[in-house]
């Protein structure tokens, strides 16, 4: 099977990048069930036309309304969620961080849905020794992230975020 570039996992789903289009996976689910489902989602969506664009929050709307946007409509990875129970007010959650530019790359959207989280960002400290690493450096990593973003990530390796992030979560060498 060839390769699908617009193919990937987004909140528990098979989705098409281009169409928009998404299948639920069940967890836990075998390797060769998932990769029977990604072949066949595949071919459904090969010849997809780009009709998709990223929904955005409507910025009209209040802090709690594009919160409550962004949890049902957002790209939610576990450490965005984290951040959206912690700022939402929620007491009792799991607490994960970003280990790598992807996840980051959700808390970077969750953001930019709930602009006026993003001062706040310095309390996330509080979580856990990887959350007070990340939020002092928040804004290296956002500068690193919004590089590569514009830059496609061609010059990822040079501006060096993966690495720097794993450094600052204590996983460099």
């Amino acid at each position: 099977m060839s390769k699908v570039e617009h193919t990937t996992i987004r909140n528990n789903s098979l989705f098409c990048l281009n169409c928009g289009g998404n299948h639920p996976l069940n967890m836990p689910v075998a390797i060769n069930e998932m990769t029977k489902k990604i072949d066949a989602f595949n071919v459904l969506h090969k010849d997809c036309a780009k009709t998709w664009t990223e929904p955005k929050a409507d910025q009209s709307k209040s802090v709690t309304e594009k919160a409550m946007w962004w949890i049902g409509n957002g790209h939610v990875g576990m450490s965005s969620k984290t951040m959206w129970n912690y700022f939402i007010g929620n007491k009792d959650f799991p607490i994960n961080h970003p280990y790598d530019p992807d996840d980051f790359s959700r808390c970077w959207e969750l953001l930019e849905a709930v602009p006026e989280w993003k001062e706040r960002v310095p309390e996330l400290a509080t979580l856990s020794k990887e959350w007070k690493a990340l939020s002092e450096n928040w804004e290296k990593l956002t500068q690193m992230y919004e590089q590569n973003k514009k830059e496609n990530w061609v010059n990822s390796k040079k501006v060096g975020m993966y690495e720097f992030m794993q450094n600052l979560l204590g996983y460099g060498s």
